[in-house]
């Protein structure tokens, strides 16, 4: 295995650092001058060796005291490896990498759950699950959902949020690990950009392509504008005529550069705007209004029970409503789940509803055959 190295944080900090493999056999252990010296007193001396055989990469543990593992799997005898499989000696986590090379599922020998290693501290340590992933980017294993925008007034479908789940059978179809996958593999930008283009092209050769489609952005995205606004602009040039409304975080306007570039793009490019989780953190309306949106989706956490709430609480967040609808925006309801919520949602003024109160996240053909 040409141009192969092991990848993964070692020492304080965090750094990834590469060890190239270069030599074999490879001694793999807490001695010094060895193929790959681990600082760690749960490393044994002599820990476990890599071995090539007939073209092939092996691991073979060395009798350790706290055992070699691959993707969870303890090592018996000698276990043939893959680019992106995740080795663990002791407590030593490091990744499989080679150069150019992408894990099929044919010959990975990745488990069937997605997670990340995590012996005794936190979780933000080496991913498994990594060929599969790029096979998932690769081959589009994406399934667009889309969950009804509701008209307070009249109950009418308004608009569309485009959702996004996995179909690869190795990996979860659920989006908060797919994206803690993604994240732990560097790719998160990656896969918002995947459910985007999957979900517009759907959505634009359907019946609702008259209706504002809601596409979501990943928090890194606005990180690089210019990357962003350039994912923006194949989609319109994919869907030169539909309408398009982008969310982005309200904590957005902690960015204001990026913030004016993206505005005059999507200006450019007919796209509305609109604020999403508003109220999860520091609510920042006078700034949000700054650069006026289609809509400011308040957050489910100011929504849920809402009717349990105090009279006070509820005649707060109704100002906020009034507030946002004076800077000539909608407000939009968020995770409304049931009739009491609804009841009081209407009531403070609230223009649009989304929530399991009226459907859950569903296939576009779902939907038709609701209609």
């Amino acid at each position: 295995m040409p141009g192969c190295y092991l990848e993964g944080h070692l020492g304080e900090g965090g750094s990834v650092y590469r060890i190239p493999l270069t030599r074999f056999p490879a001694l793999v252990g807490r001695e010094s001058g060895l193929a790959v010296s681990l600082q760690s007193n749960n490393v044994s001396r002599q820990h476990a060796e890599l071995l090539q055989q007939d073209g092939a990469l092996l691991v073979r543990d060395l009798g350790s005291t706290n055992g070699t593992f691959v993707n969870h799997r303890p090592v018996t005898g000698s276990m043939r490896l893959n680019p992106g499989d995740v080795l663990r000696f002791a407590d030593v986590e490091l990744r499989l990498r080679q150069d150019g090379v992408a894990v099929s599922r044919q010959t990975s020998s990745e488990p069937t759950v997605t997670a990340f290693f995590n012996p005794d501290g936190p979780a933000d340590r080496m991913p498994i699950g990594a060929g599969y992933f790029d096979q998932l980017l690769r081959e589009k294993l994406i399934r667009p959902l889309f969950q009804p925008i509701i008209s307070a007034a009249d109950e009418s479908i308004v608009g569309l949020e485009l959702l996004g789940r996995g179909t690869h059978p190795e990996l979860s179809e659920l989006p908060v690990p797919l994206f803690t996958l993604a994240e732990g593999l560097g790719r998160a930008i990656d896969l918002s950009e995947a459910i985007r283009e999957i979900g517009v092209q759907a959505w634009s050769q359907s019946a609702f392509a008259g209706l504002p489609l809601f596409v979501n952005t990943q928090p890194r995205e606005l990180g690089d504008c210019p990357r962003l606004i350039e994912s923006l602009r194949t989609l319109r040039a994919a869907c030169p005529q539909g309408p398009l409304v982008l969310e982005i975080h309200e904590q957005a306007v902690t960015a204001p550069a990026c913030l004016a570039m993206l505005s005059e793009a999507l200006n450019e490019l007919a796209f509305g705007l609109a604020y999403d989780d508003f109220g999860a953190g520091q609510a920042r309306l006078l700034e949000l209004l700054d650069v006026p949106p289609y809509a400011v989706k308040f957050d489910i956490a100011l929504v849920r029970d809402l009717d349990k709430q105090s009279a006070q609480r509820q005649e707060m967040i109704g100002l906020l409503v009034r507030l946002v609808k004076k800077g000539r925006a909608q407000a939009l309801a968020e995770g409304v789940s049931n009739a009491g919520e609804l009841a009081v949602c209407r009531r403070l003024g609230f223009d649009l509803i989304q929530g399991y109160v009226y459907g859950r996240p569903a296939a576009l053909e779902q939907l038709e055959d609701a209609l």
